[in-house]
């Protein structure tokens, strides 16, 4: 999966490079996963905050998104590594 944008760039994730993801991990607090909130798709770090889980950027410009009654979550796998690319197309 190709990242986009800065929120993850605290960890090394950069824009354009290429993320392995693992879909048979069962996501746990502290993963970066991919997820689809209400259908927006999103790399971030899932935490949990007493009973609220939440998606957490690691990039402080960014707030974290507490998952709330009523809102979609879906976690399509978890980010087992990165790849840099030096030659974009």
């Amino acid at each position: 999966v190709q990242a986009t944008g800065d929120s993850m760039n605290g960890v090394g994730i950069f824009d354009k490079d290429v993320m392995v993801v693992n879909r048979k991990l069962n996501p746990v607090p502290g993963h970066i996963v991919i997820a689809a909130l209400n259908t927006d798709v999103c790399v971030k770090r899932l935490r949990k905050h007493g009973e609220l889980l939440v998606l957490e950027s690691e990039n402080p410009k960014y707030p974290p998104r507490y998952i709330m009654e009523g809102d979609e979550l879906e976690i399509w796998g978890v980010v087992v590594g990165s790849l840099r690319r030096f030659l974009h197309e």
